[in-house]
């Protein structure tokens, strides 16, 4: 998948995911949306619960990208906060303003060969 990045607007990073603004959301992307679980959009997930969410609304949309490391953030219209579901030990919440992201987690290697990493 192609895609620009957006120099004018700023990257947010939290914990294990970093947003990277990009210009549009690639086509073949777009053929390919995440469904929220219980109204949210994981962003990252944890096999520990603490997953990296957005809360789904009609203007904001993810997409599967190229990997398990990279999917696609689509925010039309207002932003959107970067929540980190954690009770203890937490990130604080980050305003996303409008625009496409890369969601692009971290990784770690094994013994398999690359994976996310965990908590």
């Amino acid at each position: 998948m192609k895609f620009d990045f957006d120099t004018s607007r700023k990257s947010h990073a939290q914990g294990d995911v970093y947003l990277i603004p990009i210009v549009a959301i690639p086509a073949e992307a777009l053929a390919q949306p995440v469904e929220a679980e219980a109204g949210k959009l994981i962003v990252t997930h944890s096999e520990t619960g603490s997953h990296h969410i957005v809360m789904e609304r009609p203007d904001v949309k993810m997409f599967r990208g190229m990997d398990m490391f990279r999917d696609f953030l689509l925010i039309e219209n207002n932003p959107a906060t970067l929540e980190h579901l954690r009770d203890h030990h937490t990130h604080a919440p980050q305003e996303i303003q409008p625009g496409a992201y890369l969601i692009q987690r971290q990784r770690q290697p094994s013994p398999e060969g690359w994976q996310r990493a965990s908590d």
